[in-house]
């Protein structure tokens, strides 16, 4: 806009002078008027300006905003940025003034125009950008290599201490991988001694099973009894508990009794005296009353009696007024001069009165203040009665406690000593039990041994008397009694092997030997089994499968010499676990014959026996059976005898000491109670102390003369005193006088004789009474005020006790309650307390006759389970050398587990691995524990000797993983920045390539336009540098017809426009827009160039709308329409005219 403001384009004239706004509206459409509709195609842009500076936009007259309608015009292909739409007469010659390169960044060269409307400026950016940051990465680069090229040098230094650190360190390595490996020996070894002494466990325990069931029914029974003992004991120790719990909550129960009795006994203490001093208090306030009441009628009447006195003294008076006046000649002089005097001494008569009355007052506060203090000296020694007989029931109480105190800690002695003997006792029960058990056992192993002898055959017992008596020699015996095997393994070599019945004899001859003595006394057959005809077996150890054991592997000989016999009876019989077990064996690849733990045997031939409610049992023993003698075994009875007398007097002096200290233990909590009820008793006797030493303080307080009443009274008695003084003063002061009227009375009475005396007595007498009652009416309202005062503070006294009689009355009933409430309970908890006791007493005679049962049980089956106990015992025996092997193979493991390499593969060191080999059961078994030991013991002594510095490892890691680091950083900084470079590469070839593909179109463009408007001029575009387009910018070089080549700044302006021209229609094919508007660029052409100008517009520019501005015939007769602009009565005016022969002919 040209205007400065937009208000300006506004029409205001004389017929329009207040137009609100003016509105611009362009309408897309086809030449002729005719136009050919195509939905969703309209385009009416519109722009309203309006008076206060603002525009509206629309767009087919909807509303919108300018980025909207910028928006949709440049993606309709109208160039907004470059406005190439808009071309002005003095924009044609700024092409042809520009530069090959803009100077500055703020102007626009030749280079700048075109890459514009290339669209490859929008690389510059990018490529700054891009330029900037490879440069800071190359910074960044040579610095981080530096760095890499220090740290290297560094770690260059510490390589020498290294090397030595590393031999040292592959010495410890190969110090702890001899440990590794003996250690791992040891833990082998354990684990086999474990597995021996578990697979030992595991036939005891099997072995022991089966001897349980021997004693199943019993067993069964003494369980019973004992599930029911051990849950009576369960629930004896809860009832004990129980009861023990009670008993605490009746403890805790009766010290909350006690403490409300003796709140209660305080209370009613206190109520008491509450009473006596509220019953005072109403005495004392009656009698005041009393007396107020007296006074008051005193005041009344002697007030009655002194108006009837002055009534008869007024008589009186004027009688004696007569008497005086019918001497009155005589007595005149002598009146006036009494009435005189008489008259001066009223204002002393006044003071005196006024004195008087001010002593009385005084003296009245006086005596209440004796009163208070002589009062509360009573109540103190009251007060301090109480504390001494507190105090004198607190000390017996406090004896008392003392002993009970003692009386339990001497019980608690003597239940400790108690415990501790019990302990002992209890401590020694598994050492007699023990004693008892093997008694019981050997004498049952010795029975059952010496039973075992006599139940062999005549066979066997014939030839081993043959034996005894030396008449035979070579003979052995049966071949089951020549070897021992587990027990576990009873049943199975029992039913592989019947032929463990068979004799053992040396020879042929002495087989014969024996045949024929059995034959001579018919003692029956035997078979033989004949050692030095045995053939030569190998019986060294075979693999297995499943590593299940060899029958013949499991027995021990009692000599080796045995060992083909046993060989020639068993041969490879394997034994399995179980059934399944067995067939997975017997009919493998192989064939085996394989007998089972519980009996049944699979044979060679695939035949299979054994199972049914009986097995084989006893061919062979688990150990060698001594012979006993008939004495022998009595002799074990007697011990065993004399164990069981002994156990039963232990367990007899052990129940008396459960007994004695049950008996004490229940003894202990009453006694506790007892001492609680003596220590709470004394805790209120200490409140009570507390509360009557408060009293004294209160009463001493109270009643002891405060300062302000001591001050007061010696004030009033200093007063008293002072107004005594002050009337004696008067009365001395008066006293003159009044002898002077008395002297001139007595001349007027002896003037006046017997009568004017005599009326003169009865004046002066009944003054005296009305002197004196007037006194007593005074003294009378003194006694009225003060006992009315009193009257007064002993009501309030009684009020203040009535009302604190309400509240203790209140807090007693309550406490009552609470009291009854706690009695209540206590009867319950006692109630309780008896029949948990009671329960206690019942379940403890049922657990004594339980025990009694068990152990009755008990040792009826102890007689008969000898063989279990010896089981137990090799069974615990087992158990601890199996716990104790398992103890050393943690010991190793744990010391295994400390062990481990040192990593030096990062030093550049070669290491098979870090971890420590683990060796298998072979390889452990080829290595020599001994050398081991030396070879550890050398390498100890060569590390402990080494003077190395290991911190300089760490040392050296620091700086390698430094250096790694380091060198890290500079690969990761070497790689940003050759990407960075890559990628400024490619936004600069992208730059280039765009643009010299778009300036190669654009410059042959130029050259066919200029040739065709010039018609034989010449005209291109070059490259100042053409090895780099952007560095010094491009030229734009014209050659007019019939002219040399001259830069387009040296040309004519007609040869200018012509030329910039050229550009603009070689830019309009490079980049068309829809639509373009030239104002005059025809100003500097001639009119053979604009004619040629207008031809180019008209024929080759079919794909655009030219809006030419003009004022030369030669270009608007060419259009297809003209429009004219004119101004009529200051309005602008346009009329548009068709060129109908244009039409028509394009038609």
């Amino acid at each position: 806009m040209r205007q400065g403001k937009i208000s300006a384009l506004i029409h205001n004239s004389a017929n329009f002078p207040n137009l609100p706004f003016c509105e611009v509206e362009e309408v897309l459409d086809l030449p002729g008027g005719g136009h050919e509709i195509v939905e969703n195609s309209q385009l009416v842009v519109s722009r309203r300006a309006f008076k206060n500076n603002t525009s509206k936009y629309y767009m087919n007259r909807k509303e919108t905003n300018f980025t909207t309608v910028t928006d949709f015009l440049r993606a309709r292909g109208i160039d907004l940025d470059h406005k190439r739409f808009l071309i002005l007469q003095g924009e044609v010659e700024s092409i042809a003034q520009m530069k090959p390169k803009a100077a500055n960044d703020h102007d626009d060269g030749l280079l700048e125009y075109l890459e514009d409307i290339i669209g490859t400026s929008k690389y510059k950016v990018p490529i700054e950008e891009a330029a900037a940051e490879v440069e800071t990465l190359n910074e960044v680069c040579s610095e981080k290599s530096s760095r890499v090229q220090h740290v290297e040098k560094e770690k260059s230094s510490l390589e020498d201490k290294k090397n030595k650190a590393l031999v040292f360190i592959k010495d410890e390595n190969e110090l702890v991988e001899k440990q590794s490996a003996l250690y791992q020996i040891y833990i082998d070894e354990c684990n086999d001694n474990t597995r021996v002494t578990e697979e030992a466990i595991l036939q005891m325990q099997e072995l022991l099973n089966l001897e349980l069931e021997k004693h199943q029914g019993n067993e069964e029974g003494i369980k019973d009894l004992q599930r029911q003992f051990k849950r009576s004991t369960k629930e004896h120790e809860a009832m004990e508990k129980e009861t023990q719990a009670i008993a605490k909550e009746m403890s805790k129960y009766d010290k909350e009794s006690v403490k409300l009795e003796e709140k209660r006994k305080f209370l009613a203490n206190k109520r008491k005296k509450l009473e006596k001093a509220m019953q005072a208090s109403r005495l004392a306030a009656s009698e005041c009353a009393s007396l107020v009441e007296k006074h008051a009628d005193d005041v009344e009447r002697k007030t009655a009696e002194i108006a009837s006195l002055e009534k008869e003294m007024r008589r009186e008076e004027e009688e004696l007024a007569s008497i005086r006046e019918s001497l009155k000649g005589k007595t005149q002089g002598l009146s006036d001069q009494i009435a005189a005097m008489q008259k001066g001494l009223e204002p002393w008569n006044e003071k005196i009165n006024e004195k008087l009355s001010a002593m009385a007052v005084a003296q009245s506060e006086l005596d209440i203040l004796h009163e208070k203090s002589n009062a509360g000296a009573v109540a103190l020694e009251e007060a301090q009665a109480k504390i001494a007989s507190i105090q004198e029931g607190g000390a017996a109480k406090t004896h008392e406690l003392e002993q009970r105190r003692l009386e339990l800690t001497e019980l608690e002695n003597e239940v400790a000593t108690l415990t501790a003997e019990l302990q002992r006792f209890s401590d020694k029960e598994p050492e007699y039990r023990s004693r008892l058990s093997r008694a019981r056992q050997n004498a049952e192993e010795a029975r059952s041994s010496l039973t075992s002898t006599q139940n062999q055959g005549n066979v066997l017992a014939g030839l081993m008397r043959l034996k005894e008596s030396g008449r035979i020699q070579g003979f052995h015996g049966r071949l089951g009694n020549l070897g021992t095997i587990e027990e576990k393994f009873d049943v199975a070599i029992s039913t592989a092997c019947p032929a463990l019945d068979n004799l053992v004899v040396d020879s042929v001859e002495v087989g014969q030997q024996c045949i024929e003595y059995l034959r001579k006394n018919n003692l029956g057959r035997a078979n033989f089994i004949l050692l030095d005809r045995l053939p030569r077996r190998d019986m060294s150890p075979i693999f297995t499968p499943d590593s299940v054991p060899r029958l013949f592997d499991l027995v021990k000989p009692v000599d080796p010499k045995f060992s083909p016999a046993f060989y020639s009876v068993m041969q490879n019989t394997l034994v399995a676990k179980d059934l399944e077990q067995a067939n997975k064996i017997a009919y493998g690849a192989r064939r085996w014959r394989v007998v089972t733990l519980d009996g049944q045997l699979i044979d060679v031939s695939g035949t299979m026996s054994g199972g049914g409610t009986r097995v084989a049992r006893g061919a062979m023993s688990s150990k060698r059976v001594a012979e006993v003698s008939k004495d022998q075994v009595e002799k074990l009875d007697a011990e065993r005898d004399h164990m069981e007398k002994r156990f039963q007097a232990f367990q007899e002096k052990q129940r008396q000491l459960e007994s004695s200290l049950k008996s004490k233990n229940d003894d202990i909590p009453k006694l506790n109670t007892t001492i609680q009820k003596l220590q709470l008793e004394i805790e209120s006797a200490g409140r009570n102390l507390a509360d009557a030493k408060r009293r004294v303080k209160e009463l001493t307080a109270e009643h002891k003369p405060s300062k302000d009443d001591d001050s007061r009274a010696a004030a009033l008695r200093k007063h008293i005193s002072l107004l005594e003084a002050e009337i004696d003063q008067l009365r001395a002061e008066k006293a003159g006088v009044e002898e002077e009227i008395q002297t001139l009375q007595n001349k007027i009475m002896e003037i006046g004789g017997v009568r004017l005396r005599g009326q003169k007595a009865k004046v002066d007498g009944l003054k005296e009474q009305i002197s004196l009652l007037t006194e007593e009416v005074s003294s009378a309202e003194v006694s009225k005020s003060k006992n009315a005062k009193l009257r007064v503070k002993h009501e309030k006294s009684r009020v203040d006790s009535e009302g604190e009689l309400e509240q203790l009355a209140e807090e007693l009933d309550r406490l009552s309650q609470e009291n009854e409430d706690q009695a209540n309970i206590v009867s319950e908890m006692r109630e309780r307390t008896e029949a948990a006791q009671e329960a206690l007493l019942s379940k403890k005679e049922e657990l004594a006759g339980l025990k009694a049962e068990l152990n009755e049980k008990t040792a009826e089956l102890n007689e008969t389970r000898a063989v279990e106990i010896e089981m137990r015992n090799k069974l615990e025996e087992n158990q601890k050398v199996l716990v104790e092997n398992q103890k050393r193979c943690r010991y190793w493991e744990e010391k295994l587990s400390k062990l481990s390499l040192q990593n030096i593969s990062d030093l550049g060191e070669e290491q098979e691995s870090d971890q420590l080999p683990v060796y298998t059961k072979d390889e452990l078994s080829g290595m020599n524990k001994e050398s081991l030991k030396a070879v550890i013991a050398a390498l100890e002594e060569k590390t402990q000797n080494a003077q190395v510095d290991l911190s300089v490892l760490a040392e050296y890691r620091r700086r390698v993983a430094e250096h790694e680091s380091r060198s890290a950083d500079l690969a990761s900084a070497l790689a940003s920045r050759d990407n960075a470079k890559s990628r400024l590469d490619t936004l600069r070839s992208l730059r280039l390539t765009g643009f010299m593909e778009g300036f190669s179109t654009i410059s042959l463009r130029l050259k066919e336009m200029y040739q065709m408007i010039t018609m034989g001029g010449n005209a291109e575009l070059e490259l100042v540098d053409s090895l780099d387009p952007f560095s010094e910018g491009i030229l734009f070089s014209v050659m007019p017809p019939k002219k040399s080549w001259k830069n387009i700044s040296n040309l004519s302006g007609g040869e200018k426009t012509l030329s910039s021209l050229a550009l603009v229609f070689a830019l309009h094919h490079y980049k068309p827009t829809p639509l373009y508007v030239m104002d005059e660029i025809d100003a500097a052409l001639d009119f053979r160039n604009v004619s040629i100008v207008a031809s180019y517009i008209k024929e080759r520019t079919k794909n655009a709308q030219f809006i030419v501005i003009s004022l030369r015939n030669n270009m608007f007769e060419l259009a297809a329409r003209l429009v004219g602009v004119y101004k009529v009565n200051h309005m602008t005016k346009s009329v548009t005219v068709e060129n109908k022969d244009y039409i028509a002919k394009k038609a």
